[in-house]
């Protein structure tokens, strides 16, 4: 399951060999720019270059949010702990944490619903309902005969 958790990496894994060394280096932050560098094997000015690429900034952006996601359950873990320390402050500030995260992803949810039902609604009316651009005009032409005796009665 970890290797297929690794190639789902895709840009982190078109990087070097030493520009994949340079980003979990970075993640871990534990090292200067610098040292980071040297242990790579690059100048300093390499390692600063490479942050500016893009390619390297995906494979960087890719390789953090699947290290915090593999830490996240650890850190539910440590809360769900924390909510049964003996400091009434402690419990609280995780209870309180727990609760505010909850909430602001119900909410969020509910804000992507709505903006997205608002981007229909606008597109239904833009459209005819049936997602073609049509247009439908009505053009009320009066008979001949109503005008003819309208006329005649003015």
């Amino acid at each position: 399951m970890m290797v297929e958790k690794i190639k789902s990496l895709r840009n982190f894994l078109k990087l070097s060999e030493k520009q994949q060394k340079a980003v979990m280096l970075l993640f871990s932050g534990e090292m200067t720019q610098a040292k980071i560098a040297e242990e790579v094997h690059v100048s300093a000015t390499t390692l600063s270059t490479w942050k500016t690429h893009e390619d390297f900034r995906r494979g960087q952006d890719e390789y953090t949010r699947f290290m915090l996601h593999d830490l996240s359950s650890s850190a539910v873990l440590t809360m769900k702990e924390l909510l049964n320390a003996k400091s009434e402050m402690v419990r609280y500030n995780a209870a309180s944490y727990i609760i505010e995260k909850a909430l602001s992803s119900v909410d969020e949810a509910r804000k992507s619903k709505a903006e997205a039902d608002i981007m229909e609604a606008k597109a239904k009316r833009e459209t005819n309902g049936d997602g073609t651009d049509a247009v439908n005009v009505n053009i009320v032409i009066p008979d001949k005969e109503q005008d003819d005796d309208e006329q005649h009665h003015d």
